[in-house]
């Protein structure tokens, strides 16, 4: 399994690194920092968290993601991923884009619980869970002005036991 990681990141940083060098002239190099908020269905709650993204090339930027899923069922979870997107404008203004999304993504879920011991006293117990796995999906982005992104996305969390769909909104700074 583990050669298997290698083997998929090796892969995906040789291709970033040819889309990188294909086009060093890319147009401002887009930087977009913003809030995210959404459900997932892994313990169907809600979830929320922080991105950034930088745009190497007019169809390349990396993004990576920080994601809280918020208790639910006695689970939380804290997600981390690292997402290449291709942005493809869909109007003239390049103010409304589509983007496909692959990226891996480290996942690690509490499962909470609460023990009655011989005391009659509740003790509250957790088991922490860590996973790797890819992430699949798309979004799309409206620019309301210049600076101001809005974006939906939808993408599913393939890993070993938990895998699950997250839904996002999500509204960002760009600079």
């Amino acid at each position: 399994m583990n050669k298997r990681i290698v083997t998929f990141v090796t892969a995906a940083l040789s291709l970033i690194c040819l889309l990188v060098s294909t086009d060093a002239q890319a147009r401002n190099h887009e930087k977009i920092v913003g809030l995210r908020a959404g459900f997932t269905t892994r313990n169907t709650t809600a979830t929320a968290g922080l991105y950034f993204s930088y745009r190497f090339t007019e169809h390349f930027r990396l993004s990576p993601k920080m994601d809280y899923a918020f208790r639910h069922h006695g689970t939380d979870a804290f997600s981390i991923s690292l997402d290449a997107e291709i942005p493809v404008s869909l109007t003239p203004a390049d103010n409304v884009r589509f983007y496909p999304i692959a990226g891996l993504n480290y996942s690690t879920f509490s499962t909470h619980s609460q023990i009655v011991n011989d005391d009659n006293e509740t003790i509250d117990s957790s088991d922490r869970s860590n996973h790797y796995g890819l992430n699949f999906g798309a979004g799309i982005e409206y620019f309301a002005t210049p600076t101001l992104r809005l974006a939906l996305e939808s993408k599913c969390l393939l890993m070993k036991q938990n895998t699950g769909g997250w839904f996002t909104l999500s509204i960002g700074y760009k600079f």
